[in-house]
């Protein structure tokens, strides 16, 4: 039996369906099973996650599976990360979809002085409305989102693996992105393709997705350097001026191509509406925030 070349590292959380058909992908690739493993962190489902996963575990020799408490993405990656034996660790999600090929994609394009890889990840355009959450990178991105993602195991581990103390799943991936770049080229490869649908969630939930920027204060603080690099001068600028002025117009723009389902262009019309209000009522907090990191740093 050959060595393992690649882990592949699945963090899941209450989304059995969608991680069903991801598991399915990921049984199904193009290179033999002995080249790969793969590791799914269930992080605290209540869904029947864990039953699930055990029964895949018994029957697939290349799954090994985790049970965590709910810890975030961070965490659980970082638990697989630690467990992991190929050179090379490939990073997806519990609501996607990797095309059959993505592997061998993942062999033959790592190759020579690369650190890491970036996939193209593709989604159904027709079906977003303001209440789905989808990722549709065609192009590659300087945060790299770890949905279809590929780094060099020995230099994930020289970093210490995921900064667990984001308050929030986001910028985790961006931040070992911005790491792994300026210890050499993360190449983006348009044919290691990942399919995320768009995913349809509450009203309630998606109203709290300003929350998520408290991430921006902790990945400038760490290193204010590569934030300025690759992100803005200062998270204070970057969200009020990017995401308040030029993505909520951006929102508020596109939610009017709805009026021929008026229920859709209002819901999305009073997301944005919230949105704004929401920001504005957290701009104290942020300045405040700001400043301690300014301090800090």
């Amino acid at each position: 039996m050959g060595k393992i070349k690649i882990s592949v590292i699945v963090p899941t959380y209450n989304r059995l369906e969608l991680l069903k058909k991801q598991v399915k992908a990921l049984l199904n690739q193009t290179v033999p099973f002995h080249l790969y493993e793969v590791f799914i962190v269930n992080d605290g489902s209540s869904d029947g996650t864990e039953a699930y996963l055990n029964e895949v575990q018994e029957n697939c020799d290349n799954v090994r599976v985790f049970h965590n408490q709910n810890g975030g993405p961070a965490r659980a990656r970082n638990t697989a990360l630690n467990a992991a034996k190929g050179d090379i660790i490939a990073f997806t999600d519990d609501d996607c979809e990797v095309d059959l090929d993505w592997l061998a994609t993942i062999f033959h394009e790592f190759k020579g002085d690369l650190v890491g890889l970036q996939g193209l990840t593709y989604t159904d355009r027709a079906d977003v409305t303001p209440l789905t959450h989808q990722i549709d990178n065609e192009t590659g991105h300087n945060s790299v989102p770890t949905c279809n993602a590929a780094y060099r195991r020995d230099l994930l581990n020289k970093i210490g693996g995921f900064d667990e103390t984001f308050p929030y799943p986001h910028n985790e991936d961006a931040d070992i992105g911005w790491q792994m770049q300026e210890m050499g080229e993360v190449k983006f490869c348009s044919n290691m393709r990942v399919y995320h649908p768009p995913r349809v969630d509450k009203f309630k939930k998606v109203a709290k997705r300003m929350n998520i920027l408290d991430s921006e204060f902790t990945l400038f603080k760490k290193n204010p350097e590569l934030y300025r690099k690759y992100r803005d001068k200062n998270p204070l600028k970057h969200i009020y001026n990017q995401v308040f002025i030029k993505t909520m117009w951006y929102y508020t723009y596109s939610r009017i191509k709805y009026w021929r389902k008026p229920k859709l262009m209002i819901q999305g019309l009073a997301l944005t509406a919230y949105w704004y209000v929401d920001l504005i009522r957290k701009y104290p907090r942020y300045r405040a925030l700001y400043q301690r990191v300014r301090v800090d740093k």
